[in-house]
């Protein structure tokens, strides 16, 4: 008897997964914005907790009011940094997901990496240097118009968008921090503006960054839907 391989799974919508990512990237893009703006003013705020307010008397009663009230502010600023950033982390990763799952069933040439990867390959020191952009490419390789040309999916001609999108990303999030703390620890801290300045050229990068991972969620999702659309017979929207 001859056995048939089985039939590839049908493809699952993608649309909605990418308009939340990209609603999340945009939102830790403006939080990053705002952070960044304020950044004078809560650095004064953290040089004075670590200093800590003084009270004497009554007259130094509003002085630590208004010290309690900016900490406050600036817990709470933190605080929601890392909860819009978190969400956006969310939204990519469950929207990577579902692409990948699309991206096996599109060709038959085996992904680079396991799945626990797409995960894992952001938090492993050093590999999140390069595998999280294979994951990238592979799906791209295999969303495209014509797929998987090759039997090695990882000799395929890479996307220059998500080349950009990735050196961009390492730049606003390790490259120009690390560079930042190398710099403020050998030098003096004490100037908040070019404390400011610099946060403000590490921005950059970062929100171009986010731009771009946006753009490639639009296009890897718009080809994918083409090819589900095509497959059941139907128009994409």
């Amino acid at each position: 008897m001859r056995l048939h391989p089985p039939p590839p799974r049908p493809l699952r919508p993608l649309r909605e997964f990418a308009v939340v990512a990209v609603t999340a990237l945009g939102a830790a893009a403006l939080a990053e914005i705002v952070w960044v703006l304020a950044g004078s003013g809560l650095t004064s705020v953290l040089d004075t907790m670590s200093e800590g307010p003084s009270l004497r008397s009554v007259e130094d009663l509003l002085p630590v009011v208004t010290f309690l009230v900016r900490a406050l502010g600036t817990s709470v600023a933190v605080a929601w940094l890392f909860l819009v950033r978190a969400v956006a982390a969310i939204a990519f990763l469950v929207w990577l997901f579902r692409a990948r799952a699309n991206a096996e069933s599109l060709t038959p040439v085996p992904h680079r990496w396991f799945r626990i990867i797409i995960v894992l390959g952001w938090i492993l020191p050093v590999v999140n240097w390069w595998v999280p952009k294979q994951i990238m490419d592979d799906v791209w390789a295999s969303s495209r118009p014509g797929g998987v040309r090759g039997e090695h999916i990882g000799r395929e001609a890479h996307s220059g968008l998500i080349w950009s999108w990735w050196v961009l990303w390492l730049l606003g999030t390790w490259m120009l921090p690390l560079v930042g703390v190398l710099l403020f620890a050998a030098g003096d801290r004490s100037s908040s503006a070019g404390a400011f300045w610099f946060d403000v050229f590490t921005l950059a990068p970062t929100l171009a960054a986010a731009a771009l991972a946006g753009k490639v969620i639009l296009r890897i999702t718009e080809a994918q839907e083409g090819r589900r659309a095509w497959a059941a017979g139907i128009s994409p929207p």
